[in-house]
């Protein structure tokens, strides 16, 4: 396996909002996420996610509230039975990789006008 990263930043509009997507699909698994709030506005909200997955459920790979500060994450998803229900264990053993299936985007709101910033998702192939 071998790990990429990729960048999505970009500056705010008027209404403090931002879209960025990749220029390319994504078939991997997600490993982190450095946030990087740059100058955006106190209270920056964010979601991270793949589209044109092939279905018709775009994947959320991270949401955040209030990302006033640079940070890493590591986005884990629950792993499930073979009769489809949720493994759950005190212990975090339970979960696995995001899966990444489609084009990577990042979507600001509350970013502030003119306001830029974005983040960096490290990811196996």
């Amino acid at each position: 396996m071998r790990l990429h990263e990729l960048r999505l930043s970009g500056t705010c509009d008027s209404d403090g909002a931002l879209t960025v997507a990749a220029t390319a699909p994504v078939n991997g698994y997600l490993e982190a996420v450095e946030w990087i709030d740059g100058d955006f506005a106190n209270g920056v909200d964010a979601v991270i996610s793949a589209y044109n997955t092939g279905s018709a459920v775009d994947n959320t790979l991270l949401t955040l509230t209030n990302a006033d500060n640079d940070a890493w994450y590591y986005p884990r998803v629950l792993v499930h039975s073979e009769a489809g229900a949720a493994l759950t264990g005190s212990s975090g053993g339970d979960r696995a990789l995001p899966m990444v299936n489609g084009v990577p985007r990042l979507v600001v709101s509350s970013g502030g006008d003119k306001k830029t910033g974005g983040c960096i998702l490290y990811w196996w192939e």
